[in-house]
């Protein structure tokens, strides 16, 4: 399992580590040039003072003499050489200088003589081909660097175990909003969906505190309607159930055939409505929108209604009801809904028309494309709805006064639920002729 705690610590470790290596090559870098810089000096003025000796010094003696270290001199000295060349004769030399010369041109220069490597400085003396080398061993500079570098490290060092104890604490201390969030959502009930106060929070975790409080909403938007729904649902389905119970209750008790065959029909006749609005009651129940707004699937409004239409043909032709179907040529015309959605909407659509039509009316489906959209529209030659009932037809369970015509009030409510989760517009209008309703749903026009 992934732990946030343990990442920022791993990640803050590895910048310090990273640091704190960049700094030690820094530190040994600016070392080495100090240092070189230093010893080059020395290298340079002892070539000069030693210059100045041989002017004056018998230096075949000077060759001759051994060389003995001081009691109170420095084991570094054997690591300190000069050599004095005349037209390639070593005239004198001291120290732990080989035989040959150290160097073989005047100024600074880096030798390997053997194992061992030098830094000489070559110093023309004036006289014709003579040269003093003064030459030193290249591990006394590397022992200086090293100890210089440690010594600058040395509280980075010692301030190590502080670091981590700091670092531990800073993340802990930051981690510590995210804690105090994830203990109030803890202490929360299932129906305490209040928004979350953002206000004292820091910057970054606002966008979560904002995407939970969204999530709330929608969970109680939600709640809210599945509440309503089953109150709805529970009260809408007692009538049917109490008229089948009675009805069942007479044609137990009844001796006469023709109640009981009377009140069999109407038992029938009850079981069908009630079937009819438990089969819608699901249809609506499944009708939920998409939870991140992507993906939708595409399918064609021509192939749908056209299939929609074949299927409620044999109603139609048992009202003796003329169904026509019209589209434009060669366009399939997509749109962003689900096909199996889409065959909900239409075929209730086409069921209300073809119910509320009289015997021998006509009803007609059409298929349009726009500018700026896709544009079906249904047709038909009952009743129509009055103007101030257009807006609450589309409340489920609601029917306008005067229907006689059996239904649960749940066709137009699921059309309405469709439309609004795929951003489509559903208007009631007038039919052409002034009888009738004409129903024009609006689709977003797929590119």
């Amino acid at each position: 399992m992934s732990s946030l705690r343990r990442r920022l610590l791993l990640s803050l470790s590895v910048v310090w580590t990273v640091i704190w290596i960049a700094v030690a090559l820094i530190a040994w870098n600016r070392s080495g040039h100090e240092v070189g810089e230093l010893m080059d000096a020395q290298l340079a003025q002892t070539a000069h003072v030693l210059h100045q000796i041989t002017l004056s010094g018998d230096l075949p003696t000077i060759a001759g003499a051994p060389q003995t270290l001081s009691p109170i001199g420095h084991p570094y000295e054997s690591m300190i050489s000069f050599q004095l060349w005349r037209e390639d004769v070593l005239v004198g030399s001291f120290g732990a200088a080989p035989l040959e010369p150290l160097a073989r041109q005047p100024g600074f220069s880096d030798q390997t003589i053997g194992a061992t490597r030098w830094r000489v400085f070559g110093l023309p003396t004036g006289h014709a081909g003579e040269v003093l080398y003064v030459a030193q061993n290249d591990g006394i500079r590397q022992e200086l660097i090293e100890y210089l570098t440690l010594h600058a490290l040395q509280p980075i060092l010692w301030s190590l175990p502080l670091t981590v104890l700091l670092i531990w604490l800073a993340v802990t201390d930051g981690l510590r909003p995210l804690s105090r969030l994830a203990y109030a959502i803890r202490q929360r009930s299932a129906d305490q969906l209040a928004p979350l106060d953002a206000r004292r929070a820091p910057t970054e975790i606002r966008p979560l505190i904002e995407a939970l409080n969204g999530l709330m909403h929608r969970l109680e938007s939600a709640l809210d309607t599945e509440r309503h729904f089953a109150a709805d649902a529970s009260h809408e389905l007692r009538t049917p159930f109490a008229i089948i119970r009675t009805h069942a209750q007479i044609a137990q008790r009844s001796a006469d055939p023709g109640e009981r065959a009377e009140a069999l029909d109407t038992l029938i006749r009850g079981v069908d409505r009630a079937t009819h609005l438990i089969s819608q009651l699901l249809v609506l129940s499944r009708l939920q929108p998409r939870a991140d707004g992507s993906g939708r699937p595409t399918c064609s409004l021509v192939g749908t209604a056209e299939q929609s239409v074949a299927d409620r043909q044999g109603a139609a032709n048992a009202k003796s009801i003329e169904l026509v179907f019209k589209t434009p040529d060669g366009e399939p015309c997509l749109v962003e809904i689900a096909p199996e959605v889409l065959a909900i909407l239409v075929g209730n659509l086409l069921d209300n028309a073809i119910k509320y039509s009289p015997a021998g009316g006509r009803v007609a489906v059409t298929v349009s494309v726009r500018r700026d959209c896709v544009l079906l529209c249904v047709e038909d030659a009952g009743r129509g709805i009055p103007a101030e009932d257009r807006t609450r037809v589309f409340d489920r369970f609601y029917r306008p006064a005067g229907q006689t015509e059996p239904g649960a009030g749940l066709g137009l409510a699921i059309v309405r639920r469709i439309c609004d989760l795929h951003d489509a517009g559903i208007e009631l209008l007038d039919a052409d002729d002034g009888a009738g309703l004409r129903v024009e749903v609006r689709f977003r026009k797929v590119a």
